[in-house]
């Protein structure tokens, strides 16, 4: 099936003018908004859409890798030979006769044998163009690793209560700039208490804002129900429509 798909690929290389026209940099943006709308797809737990979603990426995947075998840069095979290698060597627990305790002990393994293949840092490799929350959280992870961690949640809370406290006296100077670090810093802070939770802060703050926004349109359909502009309406009539659909 793989196969089919391969020369499907190729005959659109060569036959349509959309796609003989791409290029690593115009495909990018495409490859990222395939992996949000798979991304939403899980959230939502829809598998129809999962699939649907994992079949658009997987044809992404695979047009990248016909670009750069057209340039001689890379091909398939190779591709799926230096991946297989990587997993087998990182996972030394299921492929040799180390002996691991848990989940962290694997990702210990996993972060000294990346050391060993000379990485400059357990941090290279995360993505700059990753969402701001998605990020923190990887970041996170990564430095959990090696040990650099709270042990509980309660540390965390305590961090977030500090940072809330410089950013509230940056706010009071006025001081613009500094207020904007120390809220970064708060941000990161409450990242790190959503890990410690073991909930995802990206799908967290969707959740959230999905939320208000249906019940914004609540409010602002009982507005037009009522012939009211909600433009010219006070503060105060609007929380009170506010409370009433929530």
């Amino acid at each position: 099936m793989l196969d089919e798909l391969i020369k499907v690929l190729k005959r659109l290389r060569k036959e349509c003018p959309w796609d003989r026209k791409q290029t690593l940099a115009s495909v990018r943006p495409l490859i990222t908004s395939e992996a949000f709308e798979l991304d939403a797809a899980i959230r939502e737990k829809n598998s129809q859409k999962i699939a649907e979603e994992l079949g658009d990426l997987l044809f992404l995947i695979l047009f990248v890798t016909r670009l750069l075998e057209e340039k001689k840069k890379a091909n398939l095979p190779r591709i799926i030979k230096q991946v297989k290698n990587k997993l087998i060597l990182r996972h030394p627990h299921v492929f040799k006769k180390v002996k691991v305790k848990d989940v962290h002990e694997v990702l210990s393994n996993w972060e000294r044998i990346k050391q060993k293949e000379k990485k400059d840092s357990i941090l290279a490799g995360v993505p700059k163009s990753l969402p701001a929350l998605h990020k923190a959280q990887l970041v996170q992870e990564r430095v959990k690793r090696v040990g650099f961690d709270w042990p509980n949640h309660k540390g965390v809370l305590e961090k977030i209560e500090e940072e809330l406290t410089e950013l509230k006296a940056e706010i009071k100077k006025q001081q613009k700039r500094k207020a904007q670090e120390e809220f970064g810093d708060l941000l990161f802070a409450i990242v790190n208490l959503t890990r410690h939770l073991d909930v995802d802060a990206e799908a967290a703050l969707n959740q959230s804002t999905d939320k208000f926004i249906k019940r914004f349109k609540k409010l602002e359909k009982n507005f037009t129900k009522n012939k009211k502009d909600l433009t010219k309406s006070s503060l105060a009539e609007m929380d009170k429509v506010w409370e009433e659909v929530k």
